[in-house]
């Protein structure tokens, strides 16, 4: 069976020093929790810690020995969030720089030199997510009319240094772009979409072809209100592999007012929230709650909160906790096989106190995402035999 991890963005990496805390007191922790095996985890490595890495070579094999002797393997890399994703206030900000400003792709490269050094022995192949090209409005203003041809050569630069890494030291590195409402890429349909027609991963000859892929989000997928089924086959045949998963939920409710206060109470200054409601081909996407609350639409609605996978309620709301399975029972259908893992990042900012302890809660649904990903894998084995 595949491994289930975790991303560290729920934990602080503005730097070194707060990722290595972060890899040797609270993931380790976790890892004890789901033990006895190592965890697998996708660590999140901002442009500061990054660049600090690059200015101190030795520092990353030391952490990724480090993090092996707590039991934890880093196996992936999340280099959506290039500053400081623990900031008071990121909301958009989250989406700089992207795709078509040179920052992006210099930063995902350097990301990508680390890997060699810093992915536990007997990895072949590290994962990078990546935003989906950028925050709509901005990247469509910033670019005048250009930006998903800049985007779209950054990202064949990126992939021909992901080709060189992997001719020089053996390791497959793949950048994996992670669909989100409200993006210049919202659905996997928009992603198979514009990999299809802007780099081509059909062909062969290509570097693309083999080191740009998709992060699917369960969570953003039930937002969109995305068919699984239809999204993997969209991926299938535009020739885009999937090698990531992030196993997550979100918020959903309907229009009436006591809906609507539960949601209110979930509005938080720090990260974004997008609300949509219609269906994945005609959505309508609200910036934030406050947003959808002044239009008091009269229709059910998805809200971008990622909230514990485990749960069925929260604060008054149900969550889309049961797009899950069929997401994952799609991706082992079309025969994938990417990196799984949970991605719960706001716990600190859940109004409802029955999330319980971080740690624990981040251990719970690791578990619990086990469980769900081998029934689901029994099922294919059954269907295939």
């Amino acid at each position: 069976m595949l491994p289930v991890g975790y991303c560290t963005n729920v934990h602080p990496g503005r730097n070194l020093d707060e990722l290595r805390r972060s890899l040797l007191g609270p993931v380790a922790r976790v890892a004890r929790l789901v033990g006895p095996e190592p965890l697998p985890v996708g660590v999140w490595l901002s442009a500061e810690a990054t660049r600090q890495l690059h200015e101190q070579p030795s520092e990353t094999e030391r952490l990724r020995d480090a993090a092996m002797d707590v039991g934890v393997h880093i196996a992936a890399v999340n280099a959506f969030p290039y500053g400081n994703f623990g900031a008071a206030s990121v909301k958009t900000r989250v989406y700089e720089p992207h795709w078509a400003d040179a920052r992006r792709a210099l930063y995902t490269i350097a990301v990508a030199e680390l890997l060699p050094k810093l992915v536990a022995p007997g990895v072949r192949h590290a994962s990078i997510s990546t935003l989906p090209l950028g925050w709509r409005p901005r990247f469509s203003a910033e670019g005048c009319g250009a930006s998903v041809g800049l985007a779209s050569a950054q990202i064949e630069q990126v992939a021909r240094a992901l080709a060189r890494i992997e001719s020089a030291t053996g390791l497959h590195v793949t950048l994996d772009i992670e669909p989100e409402p409200g993006c210049a890429i919202q659905t996997v349909s928009e992603l198979a979409g514009f990999m299809r027609h802007c780099l081509r991963p059909g062909d062969a000859s290509n570097p693309v072809h083999r080191h740009v892929g998709a992060c699917l989000d369960a969570c953003h997928l039930a937002v969109m209100a995305e068919a699984p089924d239809a999204a993997m086959t969209a991926l299938v045949e535009a020739h885009v592999p999937v090698h990531r998963v992030h196993i997550s939920s979100a918020l959903r409710g309907d229009a009436s007012e006591s809906n609507v206060q539960a949601l209110a109470r979930f509005d938080e200054p720090r990260f974004l929230h997008q609300v949509v409601t219609g269906s994945a081909e005609q959505p309508r996407v609200y910036e934030d709650i406050p947003d959808h609350a002044a239009a008091r639409p009269d229709h059910p609605w998805r809200c971008h909160f990622h909230v514990p996978i485990f749960m069925h309620q929260i604060g008054g709301l149900a969550t889309t906790r049961d797009t899950i399975e069929p997401l994952l029972r799609a991706v082992l259908h079309a025969g994938q096989r990417p990196f799984m893992e949970v991605e719960t990042y706001a716990w600190d900012r859940l109004p409802d106190t029955t999330a319980g302890d971080v740690e624990e809660g981040l251990a719970r649904e690791i578990l619990h995402a086990r469980s769900l990903l081998a029934k689901c894998a029994a099922g294919a084995h059954a269907a295939r035999g």
